[in-house]
């Protein structure tokens, strides 16, 4: 990978991180307790319960592909950065681009 695929990639990472902390801030603020004094009807309130575990469910997915953006970051200037995780060749930047919290190329992704 040459510099300015790295530099677009870490680009593209940088993106996404700002992205997801947001989203994680509206989740977070989305999965909060409703209070008891709340005044829902009980259709209501099982609207809530399932809304309420399908925001949890997104936001720790949303945790861990922060944290694993958060990591290819540090990485960004060492040798490791664009390599599969599990055969070590590189992955295409084109993926990278896409799903910057790749961790695996193309072919160990599909296995």
């Amino acid at each position: 990978m040459d510099l300015n695929e790295k530099r677009e990639v870490q680009a593209a990472i940088e993106e996404k991180i700002t992205e997801l902390t947001s989203r994680i801030k509206d989740l977070q603020e989305a999965t909060k307790p409703m209070g008891l004094d709340s005044a829902v009807g009980r259709l209501s309130r099982m609207d809530y319960i399932n809304n309420k575990t399908i925001d949890e469910a997104n936001l720790r997915q949303s945790e861990v592909k922060l944290k694993a953006l958060e990591r290819w970051l540090s990485l960004i200037d060492s040798d490791q950065f664009g390599k599969c995780s599990r055969c070590g060749n590189e992955i295409n930047p084109k993926r990278l681009l896409f799903m910057p919290e790749s961790t695996k190329c193309v072919h160990c992704a599909g296995k």
